[in-house]
């Protein structure tokens, strides 16, 4: 029997025991409803980023046709593309075209200078204007003649747009994720002009092309591949030399590997990158704080992400070998950008000084800059396709 003077100390060692017990459930519910937030945010991370589906336009504002080339705007968000200036797509169910300059603006609505691509004007439709352009292929845009073409790659032959030209470099658009080669419309006005030879690309996963084996995006890490076909069915043509690459968002990402891994690297005379997605973690990460998330399920997420998805985090990092490139380098980027965050392309321009021209634009989003400022666009964008074909 135990003496009374023990029952103290069986009762502090009880009380620890407890105090153990809670603290190691406690740790062990943290753990658990960690690891189902981060379950949670690898799906929300999958759908947005990884996912191949096409974006559908969100009808945030309503469109009217007010006169001869006119359209009025309301009911828009504070803000945003639709008010900003320069030359914006718009599209409404039924129809789409082109707004340009702003000619009345009040505190609910605008007027813009209208152009109309398809379809019958809009009359209070539900519409949106974005970072796209209407009508969408060379012919119409331009009023220049091109070509469909096919070409052979690992997975199958996919499609691009060629434009003829004079001279032995090519030039290649490659688009950014869930767009096609209409995006290179911009840059297809200024290479037409100059007169270079170039096609806009298609590549894996892109409407009607092959799939990626692993059925998602991989930001260049797979891609580039295609883009190293296509780069061979330029060089086969008569007189061709060389090529020059462009390439907005996840574009720049596919051309940045394609240096890094192809052995056509050394054909390459210049590249173009619009808004650049060098560093796939910076830009979740930039998502996830636009979120509030904390840094710890962040990490949580993306680490499950690795595991269901299979994602190589260090293989999207394109910034980490920078030190390999060797070719000159114009770089754009609109400081407002949303979804791929300035400071990647900031660190390319102070790694890589010797070989970048940087050029910032302070409004616009995501690869906006030719719609915020066009004349400054194909200004820069034609001085450095004189300086690297000559």
């Amino acid at each position: 029997m135990k003496d009374a003077s023990d029952r103290p100390l069986v009762g502090r060692l009880l009380t620890r025991k407890r105090v153990l017990v809670l603290l190691g459930s406690l740790a062990v519910l943290l753990v658990v409803t960690n690891l189902g937030i981060g379950w949670y945010f690898s799906n929300v991370l999958y759908e947005e980023a990884f996912a191949v589906k096409q974006d559908e336009p969100e009808y945030n504002l309503t469109a009217s046709a007010v006169g001869e080339g006119l359209v009025r705007l309301e009911q828009g968000p504070e803000g945003g593309e639709w008010t900003l200036p320069g030359r914006w797509g718009i599209v409404w169910d039924g129809g789409n075209g082109m707004v340009g300059e702003i000619t009345d603006e009040a505190d609910d609505h605008l007027v813009r200078r209208f152009t109309l691509a398809a379809g019958a004007p809009p009359q209070s439709a539900p519409a949106a204007v974005l970072s796209d352009v209407y009508p969408a292929d060379p012919r119409s845009f331009l009023g220049v003649a091109y070509e469909e073409v096919q070409y052979e790659t690992p997975l199958g032959k996919q499609d691009a747009w060629q434009l003829e030209g004079a001279g032995g470099t090519w030039a290649l658009f490659v688009h950014g994720q869930r767009d096609g080669p209409q995006e290179g419309l911009p840059v297809l006005v200024v290479l037409s002009e100059l007169g270079i030879p170039s096609l806009s690309l298609t590549y894996r996963n892109d409407a009607g092309q092959p799939m990626d084996p692993s059925g998602r995006y991989q930001y260049g890490v797979t891609e580039w591949q295609d883009l190293h076909a296509a780069v061979e069915y330029a060089l086969s043509q008569p007189q061709a030399k060389d090529v020059v690459l462009l390439g907005n968002s996840m574009g720049g990402a596919i051309i940045t590997k394609f240096l890094y891994e192809s052995p056509l690297a050394d054909k390459v005379r210049g590249i173009v990158l619009d808004s650049p997605a060098l560093d796939f973690n910076a830009a979740v990460d930039k998502g996830a704080r636009d979120r509030s998330l904390p840094g710890f399920v962040t990490a949580t997420a993306k680490w499950v992400a690795s595991l269901r998805f299979g994602v190589d985090w260090d293989a999207v990092n394109h910034l980490k070998d920078a030190d390999r490139l060797d070719v000159p380098i114009l770089l754009v980027h609109c400081a407002q950008d949303g979804r791929v965050p300035i400071e990647t392309s900031d660190e390319l321009a102070e790694q890589r000084a010797d070989l970048v021209s940087y050029s910032v634009y302070h409004e616009g989003g995501h690869a906006d800059a030719w719609y915020v400022d066009s004349a400054r666009y194909e200004r820069e964008l034609e001085e450095f396709l004189l300086s690297v074909t000559r």
